[in-house]
């Protein structure tokens, strides 16, 4: 059975969905897998009939979805980030299929903070670079090389399936008393790193060969705990200390 205990861990995010039908239709799909939570990104045309009528049953998810001004907003307090991109970037990003999501879920889940986010794009162009940089994984859906995208509510019912899937196959998780740093304090430490590497003058401001996008991948596929992150800054603003004595 699917633990309904752990259905408000997960967030489903729609960033700039243009078609309210969209939006009725991905808010039926995750209510059928049994989750509730649903934001969205500068919606296009929100609230909407047409997303009410396509929603059917799941009126009360789209009465209750938060509306955010940008994606970052959204993600403050998330601990785990999946961005859903059918396309390969220049700087690849870890990257997992839907049906490879087992380890890292109940990994995830054991923090007591946990906070999943699912982020979806676009009906035309999908994530942006930067955007998907926010996420810690790509999740990619194995379609036909010939014929690779997919409906945005399609999209939402296959991941939200995949993971009532996993979920239940999750045996009963251990006592949760360790919190995972969140998108914020992620951020936070993305950014202290930059701001002493422009110090030391590591890397050219003027051709920076996108280090601080590469530092950013590194950090997320490490996936330091809090207290390591906590010894990281304390680390960086020792070196911050040094530098300012020298000058």
């Amino acid at each position: 059975m699917f633990d309904s205990s752990l259905k408000n861990k997960f967030n489903f995010i729609l960033v700039e969905p243009s078609h309210p039908g969209n939006i009725g239709a991905a808010a039926r799909a995750i209510k059928n897998m049994g989750f509730t939570n649903l934001s969205l990104i500068n919606p296009k045309d929100f609230p909407n009939e047409d997303a009410f009528y396509r929603a059917k049953g799941a009126k009360d998810i789209l009465e209750n979805a938060k509306i955010y001004e940008k994606l970052s907003n959204a993600l403050k307090d998330a601990t785990l980030i999946f961005g859903t991109s059918a396309r390969t970037r220049t700087i690849p990003w870890p990257t997992k299929t839907s049906s490879e999501l087992s380890i890292v879920l109940k990994k995830a889940l054991e923090s007591s903070n946990a906070k999943v986010c699912l982020v979806f794009g676009r009906e035309i162009s999908g994530l942006s670079n930067e955007e998907l940089q926010m996420c810690d994984y790509h999740i990619k859906i194995p379609t036909d090389e010939d014929f690779s995208s997919i409906n945005l509510s399609h999209a939402v019912q296959i991941i939200s399936y995949v993971l009532k899937m996993e979920i239940d196959s999750i045996d009963l998780l251990p006592e949760m008393e360790n919190e995972s740093p969140t998108f914020q304090e992620n951020e936070y430490l993305i950014d202290h790193f930059d701001q002493v590497m422009k110090k030391m003058d590591f890397y050219d401001q003027e051709n920076p060969k996108q280090v601080k996008t590469r530092m950013r991948r590194l950090i997320k596929r490490l996936k330091p705990d809090k207290l390591e992150t906590g010894i990281l800054r304390g680390f960086l603003a020792k070196i911050e200390q040094v530098l300012n004595k020298k000058n």
